[in-house]
């Protein structure tokens, strides 16, 4: 019995407005051949004729062997993965066909595969496999579609980042001339737009690209699980991340802010108070701005957490009970600012305690560092109340674990990103554990 031969080409007598060739797959069985069209094209730079498949080359490869101009021809590593890819679920395709006709010892011909094939096409065929809807969708379009099915289970600010993504992704498009979609989108592509954000966004620093290119993973990992076909290589960029500074009050410094005169300016006078009971807490402003009497419960205060909407209790303690009977007279346990108004008045409130210690920012651009010094208290905003009560309870003798659990943290990789132990606490443990210690003298 004739055995099948399976062949790739491409038709340069058939190339498009951009300069590619479609790829044809012709099958031959005793002489009888048929041909297949794959509805897969490359630029014929792109193709190895003896080996039958594309071929990656480099821009400067690429435009010196094919003599074109227009960037849209130009293929990454992902494209030619995907088109080798496809090609050989083609291949395998039609030898599953033979190998039907062979186990059932039934006579066949080049004419009876291309048969079986067809009818097999709407589900495992060429259409199905290089052009259904979800394939062909554009990345930037289907973040539209993810923020309307999240809008009501997400939070409004948590979205803002995949907005801000569309919009550093449309960017990219229109400098690269290259549509992202779900199939190109491998390791090679995110490599390119990693490359884009460092050299052509120069507001952003490494910490805002990484986040970006996190965001662009979770919303991936989303589509894929909706039945998305995406190439998959994407899971082997890797993310470097710069390990922040942590900003909180020292012992020193919370006392200083509960004592400092603010000469009864009462926006300051307000802000101090919410941000010692976030202090003396560790509540988030998302948790202080659903803050009720009803979640006071006896000694303790008990809610459901906005980020995670996980049940949360802590034992109140001198501080927190302090600033709440300071309020008792109002509707709500403490007065309401917003975030942004919160965290501004906290600064001024900082600088005329006098929070004022240099603190120096590295940040980095590519891997340009760029450092700034900065006093304290233009560093602080809302969300240190909850990282100095993490460092002060620690400082103050608390465990670990009852920290984590006053706190509501569930995994100690994001409890010590809160920790900021002082070098004063450093010392004393270190002569408590040790002993304590004679200053060397020199001379």
């Amino acid at each position: 019995m004739a055995k099948l031969t399976i062949r790739f080409e491409i038709r340069t007598d058939k190339l498009n407005q951009g300069g590619k060739a479609p790829i044809s797959c012709m099958v031959s069985i005793s002489q009888q051949r048929k041909r297949i069209a794959t509805e897969l094209s490359t630029h014929p730079a792109n193709w190895d004729k003896s080996n039958q498949k594309a071929i990656y080359r480099s821009k400067k490869e690429f435009f010196k062997i094919s003599g074109s101009n227009m960037p849209s021809a130009f293929l990454m590593e992902s494209d030619i993965d995907r088109i080798n890819g496809l090609l050989e679920k083609i291949r395998s395709r039609l030898n599953f066909i033979e190998d039907g006709f062979r186990i059932s010892d039934k006579p066949y011909t080049a004419e009876d595969i291309l048969s079986k094939y067809q009818e097999s096409q709407p589900s495992t065929g060429t259409k199905a496999i290089e052009k259904p809807k979800y394939v062909i969708q554009t990345v930037t379009n289907f973040i539209d579609t993810y923020i309307e099915r999240n809008k009501a289970s997400r939070a409004k600010r948590s979205l803002g980042v995949y907005s801000q993504l569309k919009k550093h992704l449309e960017d990219f498009e229109a400098w690269s001339n290259i549509k992202v979609t779900f199939d190109r989108i491998g390791l090679s592509l995110f490599e390119e737009f990693q490359n884009y954000l460092i050299e052509h966004k120069t507001s952003l620093n490494n910490i805002t690209i990484a986040k970006q290119l996190s965001t662009l993973k979770t919303l991936l990992g989303y589509a894929r699980k909706h039945g998305f076909e995406i190439n998959q290589s994407y899971r082997d960029f890797t993310i470097k991340r710069q390990k922040l500074e942590v900003i909180t009050l020292s012992e020193g410094e919370y006392r200083t802010l509960k004592a400092a005169d603010l000469k009864g300016v009462s926006r300051h006078e307000k802000a101090r108070d919410i941000f010692i009971f976030l202090c003396a807490t560790s509540m988030r402003f998302s948790d202080y701005d659903q803050f009720k009497r009803e979640h006071i419960k006896g000694s303790t205060i008990q809610l459901t957490m906005k980020k995670g909407s996980k049940p949360w209790e802590i034992p109140l303690n001198p501080d927190s009970l302090s600033i709440l009977d300071k309020y008792r007279e109002l509707a709500e346990p403490l007065p309401k600012i917003s975030n942004p108004k919160l965290s501004k008045y906290i600064k001024e409130v900082c600088q005329v305690a006098g929070i004022d210690e240099s603190i120096e920012i590295v940040r980095y651009k590519g891997a340009e560092p760029i450092r700034n010094v900065y006093p304290k208290h233009q560093l602080v905003s809302a969300h240190t109340g909850r990282k100095t009560f993490c460092t002060l309870s620690l400082e103050r003798g608390a465990s670990v674990e009852t920290v984590m659990k006053w706190s509501g943290h569930e995994s100690y990789a994001s409890f010590k990103r809160y920790v900021n132990l002082s070098r004063v606490h450093s010392i004393s443990e270190m002569e408590r554990v040790w002993g304590k210690t004679e200053i060397m003298k020199t001379g």
